[in-house]
């Protein structure tokens, strides 16, 4: 399988940097065809100048990513989740590559879209200083319902899964250890 991971962490030496290194080798371990792509280390204006109204040219960083999302069968997204949502370095990335074009053609008519990336799956590994169920009760789950349907499944992506990692600041070592291991197995096995 051609697995594409983004690491959407604006800082070098997070536990999400570490997730998505993890999760890369357990794919190049289980022969899959493996490109990752650190966010903060790609040079791009975050800012989409004039929303969908005035096009405005991609940077070479954001060309090779349009290219590998259109290359991929499936996608990982590693990031923390802040204010429920994604870090604004990712966000940024979202609307530059996930263009009309890229990630839907918009249609006068019913069904007023058209999935540009069906046919390829998505997993959203994410953590979050929460415990989940608070994250469901208090917040609605506001992070996931926005990544899995307002973008992934919007775009095409099915299924889109998820691997939440809750109490980040309060975990141990050894929890952090079994969790990298736990993700190291989902990419063995293209998940």
């Amino acid at each position: 399988m051609r697995i594409l991971v983004i690491d959407g962490h604006p800082d070098p030496g997070s536990y999400s940097e570490a997730l998505a290194t993890s999760y890369a080798e357990g794919a190049r371990a289980g022969g899959h065809e493996v490109r990752l792509m650190r966010l903060r280390e790609m040079r791009f204006d975050p800012i989409l100048h004039g929303g969908f109204t005035h096009p405005q040219p991609l940077e070479p960083d954001l060309v090779r990513a349009r290219d590998a999302v259109r290359w991929c069968g499936h996608l990982v997204i590693v990031t923390p989740c802040w204010w429920w949502s994604v870090p604004a370095l990712l966000k940024g990335f979202i609307d530059r590559v996930f263009l009309p074009g890229v990630g839907v053609e918009y249609l006068e008519g019913f069904p007023y879209i058209r999935k540009l990336l069906k046919g390829r799956s998505a997993r959203v590994v994410y953590t979050q200083n929460s415990p989940q169920l608070l994250a469901v009760l208090a917040r609605e789950d506001l992070f996931w319902r926005n990544m899995r349907r307002a973008f992934l499944r919007h775009c095409g992506f099915r299924p889109v899964r998820r691997t939440v990692l809750p109490g980040i600041g309060a975990s141990t070592p050894r929890q952090r250890a079994r969790w990298l291991a736990e993700v190291r197995r989902l990419g063995v096995r293209g998940r």
